[in-house]
């Protein structure tokens, strides 16, 4: 069974100075991002710790089969993101990853340092934020939270062209860019949020010259896949909030010397659930689990698994960004 790269799932929930009576602007979140800056910050530094232990995998008829061995996966991730303007954030992640196999009579462990993650953000609309009407200022209630995503994952981890064995892989080993939406609706203000995440990703061709440390002569191509998740976000006072959060992709056949790979689709389909405490309004700590149901019909191709993270983000607030 290859060992895949899990996207990691970070929620940050990002509240806002109730006493200021400034609105949050990004609350609850999604899975597209792994790192989200309010409208009143500058900069975020977030450090996740990760730890995947596979079920087992969906077939090619949507068929659940157990594995017949234990896999794991642990990551180290540490992102940065960057407000420059009220319109536009970057952010960049690094992890780190190391897996772990029962499989006799093959390498049982093997680490390395992970695909590398570029993100951008343009906010179009910050719900509640204050704007000009003309020669007066207005609470704007009519616009959700509004942002178009953009992304880049280059392929700095090890992939089956440069690892020698399967528990060696740490990455995909192509360039792949990603464009998305994220919406955010208040249902209560400053309490009840519900979010949709929206984004198709596509993947390049990548020419073989070796496979697992044999020589090689071809080209591989992963299919466009299609993310999405809907979450819902309670916040309680001004120190904790929960989320629950429903995602799954749609990934099109893989290209093998630009022939379709029969049987190469794939599907997933799981729940994220997430809690976060606030000591203070600059430090969160988001502890979450995703969890597969292990049931026919819910994968198609792919790996079934349960996920625990914790998350640990500081952010540098700059009230001066109106």
């Amino acid at each position: 069974m290859n060992i895949k790269i899990i996207s990691l799932v970070i929620v940050i929930v990002l509240l806002i100075n109730i006493k200021n009576s400034k609105a949050c602007n990004v609350c609850g979140g999604g899975t597209s991002d792994i790192a989200v800056l309010a409208l009143d910050g500058r900069m975020l530094f977030n450090m996740g710790f990760m730890y995947d232990h596979y079920l087992g995998i969906w077939d090619q008829n949507g068929k659940w089969r157990e594995s017949d061995f234990t896999t794991n996966q642990y990551k180290i991730a540490v992102a940065i993101a960057y407000r420059i303007n009220k319109h536009f954030q970057f952010g960049i992640t690094v992890p780190y990853v190391f897996n772990t196999s029962s499989n006799t009579g093959l390498k049982q462990s093997g680490s390395s340092v992970g695909d590398l993650s570029v993100s951008a953000r343009y906010e179009l609309f910050h719900e509640f934020q204050l704007r000009k009407s003309g020669s007066k200022k207005k609470i704007d209630n009519l616009y959700p939270y509004l942002a178009f995503i953009f992304g880049i994952t280059i392929p700095t981890g090890k992939s089956d062209e440069t690892a020698k064995n399967e528990v060696d892989v740490t990455g995909k080993g192509f360039y792949s860019t990603s464009l998305g939406i994220s919406v955010i609706k208040s249902i209560i203000k400053n309490r009840f949020q519900m979010s949709a995440d929206l984004s198709w990703q596509h993947s390049f061709t990548n020419k073989y010259e070796t496979y697992f440390g044999s020589s090689a002569s071809f080209t591989k191509q992963a299919g466009d896949k299609f993310n999405y998740s809907m979450t819902v976000n309670y916040i309680f006072g001004s120190e904790h909030a929960v989320s629950l959060t429903a995602t799954g992709f749609n990934q099109s056949a893989y290209l093998i010397n630009d022939n379709v790979a029969n049987n190469s689709d794939e599907r997933s389909f799981n729940f994220i659930l997430a809690y976060t405490y606030y000591p203070h309004i600059q430090f969160r700590i988001t502890p979450s689990v995703k969890w597969t149901f292990p049931s026919n019909n819910f994968g198609r191709n792919a790996t079934g698994s349960t996920t625990f993270n914790i998350n640990f983000t500081y952010y540098i607030p700059d009230y001066s960004i109106k």
